[in-house]
């Protein structure tokens, strides 16, 4: 068992959990799950049975509680984490009239980083063989069953992690993993990349072949991906028919070849009768400091943009720190820093201003220390991408709270957006890009004079009501 809290103790309507649930609460083993207050956090029917109370009254009631109010055997207490390691012990309980005995495994339940937040418990009775013509050894027996309930227990914890339709791992599994890499990227500045893998025109599969086929394609598709990635790579289904691949200790090169390769390997491959079946694969390396949805953001709009680009193809989100020799890259000495006193109070505003100096320094990376004209580009097209898109939404922002300013705000976007297309196509022709002028651009026009100098003066807006009488 992984030990995540989540897992046995989730919520009985959640539907990624309900066979879970079911096997764990049908079975005969006394199965329960305490908090490192007291508190059960759950007890499957046998458990509760043996206390004589309905398994629903266990939750959140503090163990002490239960065994002093009710005629309850002693022996069944869960008690405090037992350490690092498991136990098994064998106890007698008096249940009602008679004296029955239990293998009992004591382990504990530790959360994604490590530390100890419940324990868990699983009572086998020993003499449950009796009935049997054959003798059998009551502690052989109840080792037996153990194992057979902690595989069990180990495959529950899979399917919580598992897409059932194709057997992919799901979300929840991809984002526990990728927060590992990170720390792992953090610490020891390990590589690691994402790939969002999009099927080419699932929709028409779906509709001109029905749903059943457009399903076979699903699990064809992560069959043929499984056979090219290694081990420790991972396949996840992310939602519908895209889907992320998790390659750990690997530089940005390296992942585009897989992501190369991946496409070339589903065009070659017959996942469906009805027609032939491609992918379009966005790439993105870690970039230390960045949250899981940046980094996935940045590997997502490289996946669109492969889609524009005529599809069956591969774009790769140009940053990187590693040269294609497998050594860390230079890093630009200029950097725009971010400072907590350009807050405007609204989480969308600031995420979009973070992001804009995210990838301004990553076209100043590009620039400053002479990546190729590709790279460059790439980094430059993603900047103006994301200026055209956050002023679309700052000036939506800006009619519904009823900003004075934003019809002159809104030439402002439209001088910038026009100096950021010259650029563009200045990098586009043969010309190299003038350092001095994108720094510029960037640094001054772009940060100083209107991300924490013309925007500043509607942030007051966002914390008055526009009607307000104080407004």
């Amino acid at each position: 068992m992984s030990g995540k809290q989540a897992s046995p103790a989730a919520k009985a309507g959640d539907p990624r959990t309900s066979l879970l649930h079911s096997l764990v609460d049908q079975s005969p083993a006394l199965i329960a799950i305490r908090g490192n207050g007291g508190d059960y956090r759950y007890a499957n029917e046998a458990f509760a049975k043996v206390l004589g109370l309905p398994a629903e009254s266990l939750l959140g009631r503090h163990e002490d509680d239960i065994l002093r109010d009710a005629s309850t055997p002693q022996a069944l207490r869960i008690g405090g984490a037992p350490g690092d390691g498991v136990t098994h012990a064998e106890e007698e309980a008096q249940v009602g009239l008679r004296t029955r005995r239990f293998l009992t495994t004591r382990f504990p339940i530790r959360s994604h980083n490590g530390k100890v937040v419940a324990t868990g418990m699983i009572a086998t009775e020993l003499d449950a063989h009796a009935r049997t013509d054959t003798p059998i050894d009551p502690a052989d027996y109840a080792e037996a069953r153990h194992a057979e309930l902690l595989r069990a227990l180990e495959q529950m914890e899979r399917l919580a992690y598992t897409d059932r339709l194709t057997g992919a791992w799901n979300r929840r599994h991809l984002e526990d993993a990728a927060l590992l890499e990170m720390s792992r990227a953090e610490r020891h500045g390990h590589p690691a990349a994402l790939l969002v893998l999009d099927i080419d025109h699932f929709k028409d599969i779906n509709d001109h072949f029905g749903h059943a086929v457009g399903d076979y394609v699903l699990v064809e598709l992560v069959r043929c991906i499984r056979s090219d990635i290694r081990r420790a790579d991972t396949i996840t289904r992310w939602g519908g028919e895209e889907f992320i691949v998790l390659a750990p200790d690997t530089p940005l090169h390296e992942a585009e070849q897989l992501a190369q390769k991946l496409c070339a390997r589903v065009a070659a491959t017959q996942l469906s009768s009805a027609r032939q079946v491609t992918i379009s694969v966005g790439v993105a390396e870690y970039q230390c400091g960045e949250g899981f949805d940046h980094w996935l953001s940045r590997a997502d709009r490289a996946m669109y943009r492969a889609k524009s680009s005529g599809r069956n193809g591969v774009i790769a989100d140009p940053q990187s720190a590693f040269r294609a020799d497998g050594a860390r890259a230079a890093c630009s000495p200029v950097q725009l820093v971010w400072r907590d006193a350009y807050r405007s109070g609204d989480a969308t505003v600031d995420r979009q201003h973070r992001q804009l100096f995210d990838h301004a320094n990553r076209l100043l990376q590009a620039v400053m220390t002479h990546a190729p004209r590709e790279q460059i580009l790439d980094a430059l097209r993603l900047l103006v991408d994301d200026i055209a898109a956050h002023f679309a939404d700052e000036e939506r922002l800006h009619a519904e709270i009823s900003f004075p300013g934003r019809h002159a705000h809104a030439v402002e976007h439209a001088r910038l957006l026009e100096k950021a297309a010259h650029l563009f196509n200045r990098a586009c022709g043969d010309d190299d890009l003038p350092v001095a002028e994108v720094f510029h651009f960037l640094a001054y026009e772009v940060v100083a004079q209107h991300l924490v100098g013309a925007d500043r003066h509607y942030f007051p807006y966002l914390e008055t009501p526009p009607n307000d009488p104080a407004h």
